[in-house]
């Protein structure tokens, strides 16, 4: 084979290698094409819910955030007040048990000078 003949032949070899190059790129085209139209819009509905769904669940989590951050501070406030609640009512208790026992105490002290007022009269009633 001449060398004009062996160039030839390289060339055609490389023309079909072009031309199959060419029909992959067009398969390839084709098939991107295809999955694009098979696939971009249900992408983008997804996509489009996805991010919508996340937008409430920031908004969830931001709300969430807050009220955890007033319970902390309803928490705190309640356990005060339940702190003043109690000492207010071991300081009524105290008062009343306070009060309780002096009236029962003055109680004694008028009953005793009744009963003796009474055990007077009494023996000045035998004596008469």
């Amino acid at each position: 084979m001449s060398e004009e003949e062996l160039r030839d032949n390289i060339n055609v070899i490389a023309k079909k290698i072009m031309q199959a190059e060419e029909v992959a790129k067009k398969k390839e085209d084709y098939i991107k094409n295809k999955m694009d139209d098979e696939f971009n819009s249900r992408i983008e509905s997804i996509d489009l819910k996805l991010h919508q769904e996340q937008e409430r669940l920031n908004q969830v989590s931001q709300k969430i955030d807050l009220l955890n951050s007033e319970k902390k501070k309803l928490i705190s406030v309640i356990k005060k007040l339940e702190k003043e609640s109690q000492n207010l009512k071991n300081e009524k208790e105290k008062m009343l048990t306070t009060n309780l026992k002096a009236i029962t105490k003055e109680k004694k002290t008028k009953t005793r000078e009744i009963n003796d007022e009474i055990k007077k009269l009494e023996k000045e009633l035998k004596n008469v």
